[in-house]
């Protein structure tokens, strides 16, 4: 089974720093009312399965006093072992860590292998359960209350069943077959009425086409119409912008002119300012070698001799050992000290086993194999098997007396309550005295017929004949004669004898009580085939019991075989006699521990003597560098200060060297410079067309006149392109600009005129057109009725989808009672009978889903009609049943917060003896406000509110 031994709290409601360490079995955590164990609770689920979202309906528990949020559980699985599982704020449903004792750790998906794959919901559905859940049982109705339990017993139908219901109510809210206000239903109408329009408008189309084809010549004379004025008016703008550039256009020739007569002119580009900074720079290069040649001087005359290379080589050689000095001397410190703990681990483990003498000497070859291991799982595993069957066989064996017990009382009562002597007599006689009855009743009717009777033949003869007679049916005249004969026998034939003394007599004293008689017989044909039922299954009873203690004495041979192979593997360990099954693998685990105690010493043994003899040799070569002997301290400071000193030298040698020659490349380059310089003026003066300074000097004033002029050009130019710069074609006279302008201007007022008069045209025929047409409103409705199609199809699609999803998840919900409610139900039923006591003895599912409650004298009731007590209850024996029946594939401790408050003390004594009998196959964490410490044989008692930082708060 899976156990939490501890819960460690950083920060959980009004929970803070809080450790309590849980037992095997059960464990009950009392408290008053807000002591917090619901909030202890809901630490186990929340860290398990993660912190709800800050909009779901959970509370989340944040820390009321700050703080860190979340903590650890410590948990033993029996697959996966000892681990901590770790949730603190994070995202939403906070951080996980998985933590294993070999350092191995994990996240989520390591959680998802842990919890078998099982989500909160699940988890709860089966192994958590509150008060408050059970309250609600009592609210709902038979319904309601069916369904809880049908869930109980096959984990997630309830989830599986609403998401059925849901997609049904949703197709339904999109298509009914015979409905109007479904989505789709609605649709379809509004589609046809649509299609309807539709027809109406295309009809609309025809009377328009000659006023649409005057319309066009209009419009394409309109259009003729704004060509012409555009040109016109493209040629109005450009004269007005003539006339307005024609200064500047004069300007423009002028100077033009005055460029032609300076011509080229050449001159570089900013020479003046030029020409100036490399005279200047020139200047500055010479004094700068003149200075560097000075400095090159002083340098040869205080430049020191060479140092010894060798010498400061094997002293740097030595120095670059000493983090391998230190290293070893740290290790060899280390060494000494784990040699000493060892020690001491190594007298703690066997103390803990018990051994001395030879035998801890032969625990040091002892085989701790895998194929030992695999040894011992088997032999435990073994042992672990027949004492579960010893268990399960015993509680058979006392079932199936109880159910023994049972029986017999059932047939006392029976026979308590069964039918008297008379009764069984008058049940036996009944049968005779009936027919008899019977015959009597015959012959005093035919005595008290008299006449009438045949009257009434003879008259019903009469009516058929004289309807044959009138209608003119002929078939009727048959059947008139034949019941006017009948009459007539009868008539002759009736007898006239009495009844007998003795048939007087039985009439006399059974007559008129014939329902009670057959109630009695019934009464005592039921209470002797009940008699019967019971004995069969006595019988049945009693060889299924022996048969089971048979089983039994030889599942006890097997449990002392079992011990023997345990005592005689342990002894291989040295270890005498037989510690308790479950030690069996710590004291295994203790053998290896040991052993890798002994493996341990002697590696750090080995390694300690390579530390020091690394550390004298390291010494030895520092002593032969120094000269002398130093102490471990200060050796490798003074190999340090003879490095320095000799790294000095050398230092200001190279130094000097490096600048001298730095000194000389400076040298090079100034003089290189100064070269340039001289170049580059002879370059502008090449360039100006100028022999010398003053020659320079006057091209360049040359030069800056021509710039003037080129930019006033460039302005002019620019003044020219924003007016438009228009084409003069030779006209320079502003008066025939002016005429070219007023014709132009004629035109336009021509044209402007015809086009008025065609927009008006026009806009009549529009507007005539617009009268048979609806604007765009056929496209409109067409474009609205494709998009209620594709709407429609979306919906049909959606239909469909849910259609199929409810269909498939009706299919899994009946697959899944069938395969786990039977078994789930017959395990409930037996708890159910065991924790009430018996009054009532089983649980049953009815064909039509429901569930009833069937007392020990047979009768049944509805799960709604018991007390609430019963039905919490059958609920928790659903629960448990199907718990247990789990088995392996969930081992999860059981959690339940105060559910048993409705329980009265002996159905309570029963839910703890169930409680007792499980805990070796499971976990409980039952919180509680009432104190329970007597009410438990073997509890771990944990007071919740004694919680405090830090500490245990484990009672006994």
């Amino acid at each position: 089974m899976m156990q939490i031994n501890k819960l460690v709290i950083y920060g959980f409601g009004k929970h803070s720093d809080i450790t309590v360490c849980l037992d095997r079995g059960i464990n009950v955590l009392y408290g008053g009312n807000e002591a917090g164990k619901t909030t202890m609770r809901q630490f186990i689920l929340h860290t398990l399965f993660g912190f709800p979202a800050r909009n779901a309906n959970l509370l989340r528990y944040e820390p009321k006093a700050g703080g860190a949020y979340g903590g650890q559980l410590h948990v033993t699985d029996p697959q996966y072992g000892p681990c901590v599982i770790e949730r603190v704020a994070g995202r939403s449903a906070g951080e996980v860590t998985v933590r294993f004792p070999d350092g191995r750790t994990g996240g989520e998906e390591i959680l998802a292998l842990l919890l078998r794959g099982h989500d909160r919901q699940s988890f709860e559905s089966i192994f958590s359960f509150s008060l408050l859940q059970l309250q609600e049982i009592g609210k709902m109705n038979e319904e309601e209350l069916g369904r809880a339990l049908i869930a109980s017993g096959t984990t997630g139908a309830d989830d599986l069943a609403a998401f059925e219901s849901r997609m049904q109510r949703e197709t339904d809210g999109l298509f009914k077959k015979s409905g109007r206000l479904p989505e789709m239903n609605a649709m379809i109408s509004e589609l046809r009425k649509m299609e309807e329009e539709l027809a109406d408008h295309r009809k609309k189309a025809d009377g328009y086409a000659p006023m649409r084809e005057r319309s066009a010549e209009a419009g394409r004379r309109l259009d003729e119409i704004s060509r012409e004025m555009m040109e016109h008016e493209r040629q109005r703008r450009t004269l007005e912008v003539a006339r307005q550039a024609l200064p500047l256009e004069s300007r423009r020739r002028l100077i033009e002119e005055e460029l032609a007569q300076l011509g080229d002119a050449p001159f570089p580009a900013d020479g003046v300012r030029r020409y100036e900074s490399v005279k200047e720079r020139e200047l500055a290069a010479n004094a700068a070698i003149a200075s560097v040649r000075a400095r090159v001087g002083k340098l040869d005359t205080a430049m020191p001799e060479a140092t010894d290379g060798a010498l400061l080589a094997e002293v740097t050689a030595a120095l670059s050992e000493e983090p391998a000095w230190h290293e070893a001397r740290s290790e060899a410190r280390r060494l000494e000290e784990s040699l000493a703990e060892s020690e001491e681990e190594k007298a703690g483990l066997i103390s803990r086993l018990g051994l001395e003498g030879t035998a801890v000497l032969n625990l040091r070859s002892a085989d701790t194999s895998l194929q030992k291991e695999e040894e011992l799982h088997r032999l435990t595993a073994r042992h672990a098997a027949v004492t579960e069957k010893r268990r399960i066989l015993a509680g058979r064996i006392a079932d199936k007396e109880e159910e023994g017990k049972r029986i017999a009382l059932q047939m006392d009562r029976l026979g308590q309550s069964g039918p008297d002597d008379r009764e069984v007599d008058h049940a036996a006689r009944w049968p005779q005295i009936r027919r008899r009855l019977a015959e009597a009743d015959a012959k005093r009717n035919a005595e008290q017929s008299g006449k009438a009777p045949v009257q009434l033949l003879a008259a019903l003869g009469a009516l058929l004949v004289l309807l044959a007679v009138i209608t003119r049916q002929w078939l009727l005249l048959p059947a008139g004669l034949a019941v006017a004969g009948a009459a007539f026998l009868f008539k002759g034939k009736r007898g006239t004898e009495g009844l007998s003394a003795a048939e007087e007599k039985l009439v006399a004293e059974f007559g008129g009580r014939e329902e009670e008689m057959e109630r009695i017989a019934d009464r005592v044909r039921h209470h002797f085939a009940e008699l019967d039922r019971l004995a069969e299954a006595e019988e049945r009873l009693r060889g299924e019991a022996e048969g089971l203690r048979k089983e039994l004495e030889s599942t006890e041979n097997d449990c002392v075989s079992a011990e023997r192979d345990l005592i005689h593997f342990v002894g291989s360990y040295g270890v005498r006699g037989l510690p308790s099954p479950a030690l069996v693998p710590e004291l295994f685990r203790l053998v290896r521990e040991t052993q890798e105690t002994f493996r341990r010493q002697e590696a750090d043994r080995r390694r300690l003597d390579k530390a020091r003899q690394q550390i004298d040799e390291i010494r030895s070569r520092a002593h032969g560098l120094l000269g002398n002997r130093e102490s471990d301290d200060m050796l490798f400071g003074r190999l340090k200060d003879l490095a320095d000193g000799l790294a000095a030298e050398r230092a200001d040698r190279n130094r000097m060297q490096e600048e001298r020659k730095r000194l000389l490349e400076e040298l090079d380059e100034q003089e290189n410079r100064r070269r340039r310089l001289s170049e580059e003026v002879f370059r502008l003066f090449r360039e100006a067309v100028a022999d010398d300074e003053a020659a320079f000097y006057e091209a360049a004033d040359q030069a800056s006149r021509k710039a003037a002029l080129g930019e006033e050009l460039r302005t002019i130019g620019q003044q020219l392109d924003l007016i438009g710069r228009p084409e003069f074609d030779g006209i320079l006279s502003d008066e025939e600009l002016g005429s070219r302008l007023v014709r132009c201007q004629k035109s336009l007022a021509g044209l402007a005129e015809e086009r008025d008069r065609l927009l008006g045209e026009r806009a009549d025929l529009e507007a005539r057109m617009a009268h048979l047409l609806t604007d765009r409103a056929y496209d409109e409705r067409l474009q609205t009725f494709e998009m209620k199609k594709a709407e429609f199809r979306r919906l049909a699609r959606e239909w469909a989808a849910r259609k199929a999803a409810a269909s498939a998840v009706a299919r899994t919900v009946g697959r899944m009672k069938e395969e786990k409610l039977p078994d789930a139900i017959r395990q409930a039923s037996r708890l159910f009978s065991r924790l009430t006591g018996g009054a009532q003895s089983a649980l049953v599912l009815t064909p039509d889903g429901r569930f009833e409650a069937e007392s020990r004298n047979g009768l049944r009731f509805g799960i709604h009609e018991l007390s609430q007590a019963t039905k919490e209850q059958a609920y928790i024996a659903l629960r448990f049943a199907l718990a247990m029946s789990l088995g392996e594939k969930a081992p999860f401790p059981v959690i339940m917060d105060d559910p048993f408050v409705h329980f009265d003390k002996e159905r309570l004594g029963h839910m703890i003896e169930l409680m007792e009998e499980w805990k070796t196959d499971r976990q409980f964490l039952y919180f509680t406000c009432h104190d329970m410490k007597t009410a438990f044989k073997d509890a771990a008692i944990i007071d919740v509110a004694g919680a405090g930082s830090g500490k245990d708060v484990l009672t006994r």
